[in-house]
């Protein structure tokens, strides 16, 4: 046997382990996504997780449906996952894309789970079997609640069982960034004082938010943008859920090429890196 043919002997073998560990893991990763359907299936209930980047303190919790197909009033940062490809498609409107629906686009889980709680949801025909099915899935031992990581008020319905469960769960702070602005201005006199809501713009109904002075949030590609309109920048949702002042968050997450999104998101991540090889002393 010649060497080259040693060579491309060993090639061959290389590509044929390689391609066997791929299906082994892949294998091993629809495994775990059955298991995962099946738990959720068993529990009865909806899925609250408790933990994300911003909030990673005991007593807090996340909940979310699927970004994009659960959000009617997004326009600027509409964006969809498929449900089960994960292939991403942005909206024709959008100019920013949706944080959480780039997670879900990668992250298998994240839209079983998503997807799991919004079946849910839908399947439920009235307000107070929402309500039941909320208060009955909420964690132990919670104080804080985000709702909506991904996903928005999607109906009339939906929104006002989410201010009972809060009129009903007073110990409990809830929090939310919405674009469902009209179901909010239709309610402004009765909204729980521990249900905190952030009007976010880029949806349908901006021109309701000055209208009713609603405290808001806006997306930035820079730090000076902030700086002109006089808004601070926030980096952990305190801003969403205490106090009223209206503020502004920076761009983050995997952003269309090409994009000056994507050019402001390269340079944070830069400045990041950059910072870290910082000392922590002056001199």
């Amino acid at each position: 046997m010649t060497y080259g043919q040693l060579t491309k002997r060993k090639s061959a073998r290389a590509l044929t382990k390689d391609r066997k560990d791929r299906e082994a893991r892949e294998a091993r990763a629809d495994a775990r996504i059955e298991k995962l359907k099946l738990k959720l299936k068993a529990s009865g209930k909806l899925r609250f997780s408790r933990r994300n980047a911003k909030l990673i303190k005991q007593g807090q919790a996340i909940f979310s449906i699927p970004a994009g197909h659960a959000c009617p009033f997004a326009l600027t940062c509409l964006a969809f996952a498929d449900r089960e490809t994960g292939q991403i498609t942005d909206g024709k409107d959008a100019e920013v894309r949706c944080f959480a629906a780039s997670g879900e686009a990668w992250a298998r889980s994240a839209r079983v789970v998503h997807w799991h709680n919004f079946d849910m949801l839908r399947s439920c025909k009235t307000k107070s079997e929402l309500v039941s099915l909320i208060l009955s899935s909420l964690p132990d031992k919670i104080t804080l609640v985000r709702i909506h990581a991904a996903g928005d008020f999607y109906s009339l319905l939906y929104f006002q069982a989410w201010l009972e469960v809060a009129k009903l769960r007073p110990g409990i702070l809830f929090y939310a960034y919405t674009k469902a602005i009209y179901f909010w201005v239709q309610h402004i006199d009765s909204i729980p004082v521990n249900l905190r809501l952030t009007a976010s713009y880029g949806g349908t109904h901006d021109h309701l938010i000055a209208q009713h002075s609603l405290k808001s949030a806006i997306i930035v590609n820079w730090r000076i943008d902030a700086q002109l309109q006089g808004l601070e920048i926030d980096h952990d949702d305190s801003h969403a859920w205490q106090g009223d002042a209206s503020f502004a968050l920076l761009i983050h997450g995997t952003q269309k090429a090409g994009s000056i999104q994507a050019k402001a998101w390269s340079a944070q991540r830069a400045d990041k890196s950059a910072a870290k090889l910082r000392p922590s002393y002056t001199v």
